[in-house]
């Protein structure tokens, strides 16, 4: 009985483990024994178990040496034979042959459970493909290392011929932190080919999209990545990472796209925001009317469109309605519309209101606070009866339109004034939803402030590289009174100032920021002074002791080579 794999199972499952962390899919390696050798995710609980009864597309593939792809499980029809169709929770299952000279010795399968996962398989199949082939030729090669005793120079060869295909950073490292391996995505990021150099990680204690935050300092650069470190082996560790900016804007990306689930600008890091997109998750897919609260400046409007991109009418309209910036003599014409010759002034074609222009789809209605009492009687009865008539007309049109309101205004307040019908609010309030100011959730002022600075960036042909600490300092204790839009003016201002450097200092600040607790402005001071500054007041506070500096590099938000470079090159006394 031939044991190939089972053989070097250990290193199998390591390479099954960096498949799934690379294409975020569940991996399973199946030997010709029928054995599952490794296995990730729910697979994992089930390595060394014989998979006869549940391998009937592998059996295929060890008999005829070809690589499968199911995209529909169940419907295909080399399916219908299989004896766990009935149970089968596959959306899509990928078998790739591995050989040993001409003789297949096992099977790797990748399995989508997911649609997302499906689709994004789908997307990238020529390259995860290559990689899947490649993956499979270094399999085979380390059972040809166990059987001749051979060196680990393949390893080598497999990470700098496989893991430079992918998008993803990778670092190996030794327990001394000495980088052995860096491939061309993270030397790109780094600036330098350089093996032997000691990197500085950091692990900041965060997650995102279940991914670790990681600052990491390597070739004097310093980068906060998202990503997973794992044990390589007993004496090296590997980093596999995207940088967080570059991973904010893919995830963006996918996100506007006609399919995805958010919209452009809804972004959140904080956890109020995180909470607020998980009701939305939960109430788009109902026809529920929704009322969003909040300042103004805060994205009551992204998240309408939000909704309405996660409701079961994104394929439909979505109209938007100020109600403060129309006329009270045109509120009624806009909303419901006019037939011909209605009334002096009136096109003589007729219109079409926003609820027949919404129809099928949602009717976003911002500042309804600031909408007249007796347009609120009409907004009312549409509401309950679903039916509307054009003003000079006696038919009734039906609509199929779901409500989402917005205002900045306490419309139980208005209520009690009697500026706003008791009954409507009622009727807009079934979903309350309220976006919180920008002042309350410090953690989105620095991803909303990357977003527009290479927003701007990108519109007036600059390079942009960077936000200095001291600004994201000043914009931490920033109370933001304007929100989102006043952040966003902000970064076109000092976009409009940056120089070539691609940098942002705190030169480049609007006016009121500049005021700083003594009094003095920050364009009267260089830079440097200014670190100068920090670093000695904050080594007289502290003390100058290795774990005092070390907690100083943490507050300068520095790592601690770049705190002793610092006091190095500026002769700082302490």
């Amino acid at each position: 009985m031939e044991k190939f794999l089972l053989n070097i199972k250990n290193e199998v499952q390591k390479y099954a483990e960096t498949i799934s962390q690379i294409i975020q899919m569940d991996v399973e390696i199946m030997d010709s024994n029928f054995i599952r050798v490794a296995g990730t995710g729910i697979l994992k609980k089930k390595v060394g178990i014989s998979m006869n009864d549940e391998s009937h597309i592998y059996k295929n593939v060890l008999e005829t040496g070809k690589e499968t792809i199911i995209l529909e499980p169940k419907k295909d029809s080399r399916c219908l034979n299989c004896p766990t169709i009935n149970t089968c929770k596959e959306q899509l299952e990928v078998s790739t042959p591995i050989f040993l000279g001409n003789k297949v010795i096992g099977v790797i399968g990748i399995i989508c459970f997911t649609n997302s996962q499906k689709l994004n398989f789908i997307k990238k199949k020529d390259k995860y493909l290559l990689f899947l082939k490649q993956i499979s030729e270094f399999i085979s090669s380390q059972a040809y290392l166990y059987l001749e005793a051979s060196t680990t120079q393949s390893k080598k060869d497999f990470l700098n011929t496989i893991l430079n295909k992918i998008e993803d950073g990778v670092i190996i490292y030794n327990n001394d932190l000495e980088v052995l391996y860096i491939n061309e995505v993270a030397q790109n990021l780094f600036e330098t080919t350089l093996t032997k150099e000691v990197i500085f990680i950091e692990n900041l204690k965060d997650t995102f999209l279940e991914k670790q935050e990681f600052s990491l300092i390597y070739n004097n650069k310093k980068i906060k990545v998202l990503g997973t470190e794992f044990q390589f082996s007993s004496f090296e560790k590997a980093l596999i990472f995207r940088e967080k900016k570059a991973l904010h804007n893919s995830i963006l990306q996918i996100l506007n796209s006609t399919t995805g689930t958010l919209v452009k600008d809804f972004i959140f890091y904080s956890d109020s925001m995180k909470k607020l997109y998980d009701r939305i998750d939960k109430i788009s897919k109902n026809p529920s009317t929704v009322l969003i609260t909040g300042e103004s400046g805060t994205g009551k409007e992204i998240v309408a469109r939000t909704i309405h991109m996660n409701s079961n009418r994104v394929n439909n309209p979505f109209i938007a309605v100020n109600c403060g910036a129309i006329p009270d003599t045109l509120l009624e014409s806009e909303f419901f519309g006019y037939v011909k010759g209605s009334f002096t002034g009136a096109d003589p074609r007729g219109k079409i209101g926003k609820f027949e222009l919404a129809n099928g789809g949602t009717l976003f209605l911002d500042e309804i606070g600031d909408m007249p009492l007796y347009m609120q009687i009409k907004l009312l009865r549409v509401i309950q009866e679903r039916k509307i008539i054009r003003i000079g007309s006696n038919q009734l049109i039906d609509i199929d339109v779901r409500i989402i309101a917005a205002t900045n205004q306490n419309l139980e307040k208005l209520v009690e004034l009697g500026e706003f019908r008791k009954d409507l609010y009622y009727r807009l309030n079934v979903v309350p939803l309220e976006v919180p100011p920008l002042r309350a959730r410090p953690a989105d002022i620095f991803i909303f402030a990357e977003h527009f600075a290479e927003k701007y960036a990108t519109l007036f042909n600059k390079r942009f590289f960077n936000i200095s600490t001291e600004v994201l300092k000043t914009f931490e204790n920033y109370s933001w009174p304007g929100n989102v839009r006043e952040l966003e003016n902000t970064m076109e201002y000092m976009i409009n100032l940056m120089d070539e450097r691609g940098i942002l200092l705190p030169i480049h600040l609007p006016q009121k920021f500049l005021v700083v607790e003594n009094n003095f402005k920050l364009e009267d001071k260089t830079l440097k002074n200014m670190e100068i500054e920090m670093i000695s007041a904050l080594l007289k506070k502290y003390g100058n002791s290795t774990e005092n500096k070390k907690e100083i590099a943490k507050i300068l938000g520095i790592g601690i080579a770049t705190l002793y470079r610092k006091i190095e090159q500026y002769n700082i006394k302490h």
